[in-house]
Order: C-alpha cells, then structure tokens, then sequence
C-alpha cells in the first residue's frame, strides 16, 4: 500500500510539473516572448523569412516589444521590403529606440525604396560612425553614381571593420559593376574566408564562377550555399536561371516552382518560366507566365526582348516594336535585339526605320546573310535597287569574312587625358581602329591593359588592336588575359578567330570544345563546332550539333538547313537532306551555297533530270573561284557523261587547296 502512494504521488508530481509547463508555455506564447526568442534565433541563422513570421507573432503578442520591433525590421531589410521596415523602424523610435541605433537600418530601407538621398540623410544624421552605415552610403552613392564616393565609404567601412563579410560582399558587387572583375572576385574570397557558409558570399562567387568559367562551373557554388540555407531566395534564383541557360529546363523549372512556393509573387521566377516556355515554342503559355510578373520588370532589357520574340510570333509588330526600341536604344551593341527590331519595323512598313536600324551591323564585315537579305528588301521598298542588289549579292557570298571586332562608327576621337580610365580609353581605341590608326590604338590599349589588369575589357580591346595590326598570336595571349577572369562568349570567340589566324586550328577547336562543356547551349558556339566537324567529315558529329542549333532558332537560317543537308546526306537520311537542301535553297536562292547543296543532294540521290546540274553550274556561275563547288558540277557533269566539261570542272579544282583536293585527282583521273 506504502508503495503505491508513492507511485501515486509520483504520478501526481509529474502532472503538476506538466501543467505548469503548459502553463508557463502558454503565458510565453501569449506574451510573444517565446515567438520572440524563435524569431531572433532564425534571424541570426541567416532565414529572414521564418524570421519575419514569428517576430510577427511576437509583435501580436506584445505590440509594445522594442526587440520585436527592430528585429522584424531587419527581417524585412533582409527580404527586400523596405517600405514596411521603414514602418517599423518608425514604430520602435515611438516606442524609444534611438535614431542613433535605428539610422543604419532605416538608411537600408529608403535605399530598398530607390531614395538614395534619404538613406545619405539618414546615415549623415547618426552619431558617430560604424561600419554598418558607411556600407550603406556607399550603396548609396552608388546608385547616384558617384563611384568615387561610395570607393571612399567602402574604405571607411573597411577601416571601421575589416572583418565584416557583408562590406566584402557589397564591395565585390560594387566591383563587378566597374568591370574589375578581377576585384570582384578578390572581395568574394576574402568575405568566404571570413564567413565561409554565407549564402550570399557563395552566390557572389557562383555568379563570377559562372562569368570565369561558364554555367556549369557555376552550379556548384549555388548548390552550397543552398545546403545549409535551402529557402535563401539570392542563391535560389541564380541557380534556377543558370540551371535554364545550361539547357537543364526541367530542374530549372522545379527550382522555380520552389522559388514560387517561398515567394508566390517572385516576378523573377516568373519570368524564368516565361523564358522556358517561350524557348520550348509555347508561345501561349509564356505570354501567360510573363503577365504574372505584373510588370514589375517591364523595364529590364530581357524583359523587353522576350515581350518583343512574343509580340512579333503573335504576328503583332507594333507592338514588337515599341517593346524592342527602348532596348536598342539602351543596349545599341545588342545584335539580336537589333535585328528583331529591324524585322518588326519592316513588317509594319518603316522601311526607313529598317534601314537606319540595321545600318551598323550591314556596316560589319561579318554581317550575316538574313541581316542583309533584310536590308536589301528595305531598300527594294524605298526605290534604291542599285544598293538592294550590292546587299543581296553580300548575302549571297559564299564564305562569311572573319568577325568584325572594331565595334560600332560612334567612337568618340578625342583622347581621354588619363590613359587608364577604361570607360574613356575603350571607345577612343576603337575610334583609332576605325581610322586605321593601328600602332597608336595599339600602344593606347597597351597601357589601358597593363593599368587595369583585372578588367577584361582592357584586355579585349587592346587584343582587337593587334588583330588589326596583323600579330594574330600576340592578339590571342591578350584575349586569353581577359578569358582567364571573364571566359564569356566574347571572348571565346576572339579567342577562336585569334589562334585561327595565327595557325594553330587545333588550339582553336580546343577551346570551342571548351567553351561548349561549360556553355552547351551556346548557339555561336555550337555552330564553331559543327564546322569544325563537318571539315574533320565527323558528319554524325557535326549533325548532332546543327540539330541543336535549329532546336534553338528555327529553320529560318539558309546557311544552317545547307549544312543540315549536308550532314543528313553524309549520314545516310537522303530524304532529309532534300528536305534541308530545299528548304536551304527556297530561302536564299541566290546564294552559291544554297545552290551547291541542293544540286549536290539532288545529284547524290539519283534524281532524274537536269536540275542537279542546273543548280550546281548556278553555284559555280555565282561563286567561280571556290573548289568544292568546281568539284560537284565535275562529279554532275562525269555522272551524265559529259567528259569534257567534267575534266574542265575537276582540273579547277584539282589545282586548288580544299579538304577534298585529293578526291578530285582520283576523279579527274578516272575520266
């Protein structure tokens, strides 16, 4: 009996301890100190979302709690919400919180708001100086532009606090936007030494991974900082577009549903749908995804190029071309953009407007055939054949010329006083290239690139002048100083026509090969390779790549479906070189290759009547000097019995140098 009293009232203690557990719990509840506690802990641990909700609790339970007050407002600094920080912050100066200690923090909520002045004021206005408030005005000097400003309060920040990860993070940021990559990248070390798993420090570093050494170098780092803070929207949504840009669309799609999921009304994740759908040619679909951004980044240039790819499929070139014109007028480098722009003003009928916006690329070496074919049909509309015809018979050459890497006819001639500011030294130089003033524009870049060592821009630009002086293999170590910190397609490309001129192909096609590991969808890229597979006869090869290509851009490339042909032809589907060869032909039947291709599928699948031969004496007729076209009218001419005429074709190209030279000995011999 004795014992189960005591059982008894063992049992009882227990209950009592519970009860007043729940008790206690419930009274912590109630007063917000227990949602309080959680809601600090997940701000220090970096999740500012689970922050944000329980310090609201907190402040339901206690409207009056300082600590609430001031760490909601952070939480909200954090998630971008300055508005409702700034509310906040006003709330806890009422209930007594300094100006002093709340300064810094408002000072980052004006800045969220676009008012850089305000935060100036709000920092200027604080007692003393810490760290915290000199990396906000340099923020905020930034965004007015001064960047002489906002270096000094990086300095200050860093003298205050030299330790301080968040001021090498902004630092590095602040960096990349003067194109010292190099810079970026030194400040994105040093803030992971000192805070190895800030999420922000590591998408920093992926985003110059991504830009050093490609898309999927770059995945990595974003997968790490997503370890240990899987709801960080920064990491969550450079992974998700670089995962799209890399071809990997469905896991791009996942991460962005998972972006939804934290953020229902994430314009970016959105929109990286809108792109997915719009490159899979559901153009209903994007058109969709993209209202949902509700206009929030209608004035960003990649919003204003989809709206305009999706203006113009919908057959609606007005408004394609009110969408494109802003973008051209801020990005006039841009090449896409441009022609998009140039083919919706030509489908409302601005010829004029046509001409003057395909001018400067018309105006390059290397200006493509549907730009020129372009061109000459907006000429044809405004009464001047004699230029129509000069466009038409540009486009119809047979071999596009080198890439022309002078840039643009607006460079600015007068020579900036100091010699190492790249933004004023970079368009006199190719103000000097145009010209012809080679050895100057040489020794500029010289000095530009020796006093900005981290910014491949100097790198580039001094690598375009000894192009054009004629030293090829000087002009590559140049351009690969700027691909060792900035290895984009840019310079890739440079790259590739440099060690081309100077010899060595081999090199070249290694960095094509290169390029595309990291870039796969890289459509420029992908073209390189296929040429340099089709010259290597690796026809499956080279199919592979121009299948992905055409995935990418359509049909509507004449050059692209004659290689298409030829490849299918060299790979055993006959039927789909016709297709190709026809396609080829119906869009540019004035160009030699597409007359080349066509008459030599026609005549490798045993077509009946004199079409193959037509086509191909209309190729040789166009372009008389090119050996493989005096090759296949000698192969057509032989297949008909035609003797002399085929030993006339084959003795042309027999005497030339051309990957099939020795083909056409054998068969010049064999008449």
């Amino acid at each position: 009996m004795r014992r189960s009293r005591l059982i008894l009232l063992a049992g009882l203690a227990l209950l009592l301890l519970a009860l007043a557990g729940l008790w206690q719990w419930r009274v912590h509840e109630a007063d917000g100190s227990a949602a309080l506690a959680r809601g600090l802990a997940a701000l220090d641990a970096g999740d500012a979302r689970t922050a944000r909700i329980e310090l609201m609790n907190a402040i339901r339970g206690n409207p009056a709690s300082l600590p609430a007050r001031l760490g909601h407002a952070r939480a909200l600094v954090q998630l971008g919400d300055g508005a409702g920080a700034q509310a906040d912050l006003l709330r806890a100066r009422k209930l007594g919180a300094s100006v002093a200690d709340t300064n810094g923090l408002l000072a980052q909520a004006l800045l969220l708001q676009g008012d850089a002045d305000g935060a100036l004021r709000a920092v200027q206005a604080g007692e003393g100086k810490s760290a915290e408030a000199a990396r906000v005005a340099a923020r905020a000097w930034q965004a007015k532009g001064d960047n002489d400003a906002a270096q000094r309060a990086f300095d200050d920040a860093l003298h205050l606090a030299p330790r301080e990860a968040r001021t090498w993070i902004d630092l590095g940021r602040f960096r990349l936007t003067l194109g010292d990559q190099a810079g970026a990248i030194a400040a994105a070390d040093k803030a992971l030494t000192l805070a190895p798993g800030d999420p922000d420090a590591l998408t920093l570093r992926g985003m110059l991974i991504r830009d050093q050494y490609g898309l999927v170098a770059a995945l990595p780092w974003f997968e790490r900082a997503l370890d240990d803070h899987p709801n960080a929207l920064a990491p969550l949504t450079e992974y998700a577009a670089t995962l799209a840009d890399a071809g990997r669309a469905s896991r791009a799609l996942s991460v962005s549903r998972r972006i939804l999921a934290l953020d229902p009304g994430n314009p970016r994740a959105w929109f990286l749908q809108a792109v997915i759908a719009a490159r899979a040619s559901q153009i209903d679909l994007a058109r969709t995804l993209l209202a949902h951004t509700d206009g929030r980044l209608d004035g960003e240039p990649a919003t204003r190029l989809l709206r305009g790819v999706l203006h113009l499929s919908d057959g609606n070139a007005v408004l394609a071309a009110d969408a494109l014109g802003p973008l051209v007028a801020m990005q006039p480098d841009n090449r896409v953009a441009r022609t998009l722009l140039a083919r919706a003003s030509y489908l409302t009928g601005d010829y004029a407007g046509t001409a003057a916006t395909l001018a400067p690329l018309v105006d390059r070496h290397d200006a493509d055939p549907y730009v020129l074919t372009l061109a000459a049909r907006a000429q044809e509309q405004l009464g001047d054949r004699a230029q129509a015809d000069a466009l038409l018979a540009r486009a119809s050459w047979p071999v596009r010329p080198s890439s022309d890497l002078l840039g643009g006819t607006n460079a600015v001639m007068t020579p900036p006083v100091d010699v190492a500011t790249a933004a004023d030294n970079i368009p006199y130089i190719r103000a000097l290239l145009m010209q012809g003033r080679t050895g100057e524009a040489v020794d500029r870049g010289a000095l530009l690139a020796r006093a900005n060592p981290g910014a491949p821009a100097a790198h580039v630009v001094l690598g375009d002048a000894l192009v054009a002086a004629g030293r090829p293999a000087d002009a590559a170590r140049s351009f690969e100083a700027a691909a060792n910190i900035r290895f984009d397609r840019n310079a890739a490309l440079r790259l590739v026509a440099a060690w081309s001129a100077a010899g060595d192909p081999a090199r070249a096609l290694q960095l094509i090969r290169l390029f595309l590991a990291q870039n796969p969808m890289d459509v420029e890229m992908q073209r390189l390779a296929a040429g340099a597979a089709m010259q290597a006869h690796d026809w499956r090869g080279a199919l592979r790549l121009l299948q992905a290509v055409e995935a990418q851009t359509g049909g509507h490339d004449a050059l692209l479906m004659a290689d298409l042909a030829r490849a299918s032809l060299e790979t055993g589907s006959p039927g789909k070189a016709r297709l190709y060869a026809a396609q080829a032909y119906r869009l540019m039947p004035a160009n030699p290759v597409t007359a080349d291709i066509y008459g030599l599928v026609l005549l490798r699948t045993d077509a009946q009547g004199p079409a193959a031969i037509d086509l191909l004496e209309k190729a040789v007729a166009l372009a008389p000097q090119n050996p493989p076209f005096q090759f296949h009218l000698g192969q057509a001419y032989a297949a008909a019995g035609r003797k002399a005429e085929a030993k006339r074709a084959l003795s042309h190209a027999a005497a030339a140098h051309f990957p099939d030279r020795q083909q056409a000995v054998k068969a010049l011999a064999a008449l």
